[in-house]
């Protein structure tokens, strides 16, 4: 009975250690999140755990029924074939499944060891869907990272704190001379190609992991193949949570295209200096002149007055001159010129140009010789901005060649164009100024004994010109010393067409006719009346509108010059109520302003003007407006006001 009963005593206590054991595994997997269950080697259920009750509807009560007898919410129709797979194989099966609900479970199928063998089958479920969540979240975070990195044109790279590449987009591997940015992961600077980069890369970022203070767009140089390049580059360490450097980041924007930017702007500002500085010096030489031939005439004891005259209307016709060149300059800039196209010959304005820059050859001792094509040059364009085409590039090259020297201008035509050649044997243009001298304000850097005069805005004007009439001017020479040759190509017009033109003023205005000027300067206006009477009209000169209108009612006068603005009513108004009585339809009405827009023409004519002309109005040209060669005519079939009105009010 002893005996019996010391094996009564283990057995018991084996029990005991069964049961604790037992409890210990079912605490176990009740505790954790691991869906299990337990099949024999018949299929049927010894075990499961809370957690995987809901997938396949199980209660306490299903111990012993086979896993085939139960549904489930699991999105795996061959569970159970794959489980018979396991039990007669013995081999794991590992995958990611889903549940009817959406949820991620990493399943795995084990076979169950006893005894040597497989005595059943393991199934344990693993729900992951924070894990899917935010591996899903990580992955979009990683996504929009490299969709950032490599379509940014800033060259972007990450470092530890060893100096090595963790990471770099495509334009920082372009910049290290790397094909692939994956190249570039765990190297140095110093195991590159270049190490002029490698050099210039590691001060500046060593300098940050070693005291963490960022570098905030600095701007630095470096060379390239095409030259000089610069960056705007910021430098940042990176911090972890204890506040220890673990690596730096480095962006560097290329900012070339903005440096060159402000080359040229500081260039442009610069011309724009000299260009003011040259102005006041060509303006201030006529002045002078004009000045001390005025003090002689007020003393009135210098002897050749005549001579003081014309020294006084050649420096004025000088400022003159240079005001004209500013206010083409300026609407060159605005786009502005007006062309009056008409079916010109080209020969016949190469002609006047020459004639009209002969003097200036002659004065500086030039040799000059033109050759004109025998066959017509037809072209649709402007004939007096031609002509001033012609007499810049002619003036050009009388300036830039040294006396004694030669001046060419040739006409021609080949490949449907018309050519015009100006060729001097003169100081030539540096290779690097070929293109720049057709810039605004610009002049070259040739000097001769002689002063050159003008304001650089000649070249300018007649490549726009040119390039309003559909052709090109470009210039060529074989360098300093050596000549240049300037050639313009307009397209030749091959038949004469009908163009409607503006009709010419038929009534002429001769000597001994009375004529009005209205201008409300007392010097303009007593100055200009004067050389009307001097050259044999009747003049009377009044300051304002209102007045004008009461002279023209008792004078009768056979043409009216009239300023635009007026005090009062404006010379437009003037006009109008002139032309609205029918007893004055055959006044001429000659319009005077600062203002030479095409808008201001337009604005001229249809107030009922007969030409339009911009001060300062040379007084020859004022003879020839009244003559009826050089105005526009006022379209009295574009007026709509009836005869209503027969005195002026």
């Amino acid at each position: 009975n002893e005996e019996l009963y010391t094996v009564n005593a283990e057995y018991q206590s084996k029990i005991a250690e069964l049961t604790e054991l037992t409890n210990d595994m079912d605490n176990l997997l009740a505790s954790t999140e691991i869906g299990t269950i337990f099949l024999d080697n018949e299929l049927r259920i010894r075990k499961f755990t809370p957690q995987v009750a809901e997938n396949f509807h199980l209660l306490p009560q299903d111990v012993g029924r086979s896993i085939e007898t139960f549904t489930n919410t699991l999105d795996q129709p061959e569970l159970v074939n794959e489980v018979r797979r396991v039990l007669a194989t013995g081999e794991r099966i590992e995958r990611e499944i889903r549940d009817q609900r959406g949820r991620a479970f990493f399943l795995r199928l084990l076979p169950y060891r006893a005894r040597g063998g497989t005595a059943g089958v393991v199934i344990t479920f693993v729900d992951v869907s924070s894990l899917k969540a935010t591996e899903d979240a990580l992955f979009h975070e990683r996504y929009l990272l490299n969709s950032l990195l490599s379509s940014v044109p800033d060259a972007i790279y990450f470092k530890d704190t060893r100096g090595r590449f963790i990471r770099a987009n495509p334009a920082a591997a372009t910049r290290l001379g790397l094909s692939d940015p994956a190249q570039a992961v765990g190297k140095t600077v110093f195991d590159l190609a270049d190490q002029q980069v490698a050099l210039a890369l590691h001060r500046e970022d060593d300098q940050v992991l070693k005291t963490g203070t960022p570098q905030h767009y600095q701007l630095e140089t470096r060379s390239q193949s095409a030259g000089a390049a610069w960056d705007v580059v910021t430098r940042l360490p990176l911090i972890d949570a204890s506040k220890q450097i673990v690596g730096m980041i480095g962006i560097a924007r290329d900012v070339t295209a903005q440096k060159l930017a402000e080359e040229k702007i500081r260039e442009a500002v610069r011309r724009r200096d000299e260009f003011l500085a040259m102005l006041s010096h060509e303006l201030r030489n006529p002045l002078a002149a004009v000045v001390n031939a005025t003090e002689l005439i007020k003393d009135d004891t210098f002897g050749d007055q005549q001579k003081l005259v014309e020294v006084i209307d050649r420096q004025s016709q000088q400022m003159a001159r240079l005001l004209d060149d500013l206010l083409d300059a300026s609407r060159v800039t605005q786009n502005k010129i007006e062309l009056k196209r008409t079916l010109v010959d080209l020969r016949s304005v190469v002609e006047d140009a020459c004639a009209a820059a002969r003097p200036t050859m002659e004065a500086s001792r030039l040799g000059f010789s033109l050759v004109i094509d025998a066959r017509p040059l037809h072209v649709d364009g402007d004939a007096s901005r031609l002509q001033q085409v012609c007499m810049n590039l002619l003036t050009n090259a009388a300036k830039y060649t040294p006396s004694g020297g030669h001046v060419w201008l040739e006409t021609t035509s080949e490949d449907g164009y018309a050519i015009i050649r100006v060729r001097d044997d003169g100081t030539g243009i540096a290779p690097d100024m070929l293109e720049a001298v057709f810039d605004l304000f610009v002049q070259s850097g040739r000097t001769l004994e002689r002063a050159q005069g003008g304001i650089g805005v000649g070249l300018t004007l007649a490549r726009s010109l040119v390039e309003m009439h559909g052709g090109t001017l470009s210039a060529s020479s074989d360098g300093e010393g050596k000549g240049s040759t300037f050639e313009v190509r307009l397209p030749l017009t091959a038949t004469r067409e009908d163009r409607p033109q503006i009709p010419r003023a038929t009534r002429p205005i001769k000597k001994g006719s009375k004529i009005v000027v209205v201008e409300d300067s007392i010097d303009a206006r007593e100055m200009l009346c004067h050389l009307l009477t001097r050259a044999g009209f009747e003049c009377r000169a009044v300051a304002d509108g209102l007045e004008a209108l009461e002279l023209i009612k008792t004078f009768h006068p056979q043409a009216a010059v009239i300023d635009v603005g007026l005090p009062g009513i404006d010379g437009f108004e003037v006009a109008r109520r002139i032309r609205s009585v029918r007893k004055y339809d055959n006044i001429k009405l000659i319009a005077v302003t600062g203002y030479g827009q095409q808008t201001d023409r337009a604005t001229a004519l249809a107030a009922g003007f007969d030409s339009h002309q911009v001060k300062p109005m040379k007084f020859d040209q004022l003879l020839r407006v009244l003559q009826g060669s050089d105005t526009f005519i006022h379209d009295d079939a574009s007026e709509a006001t009836p005869e209503v009105e027969e005195e002026l009010v």
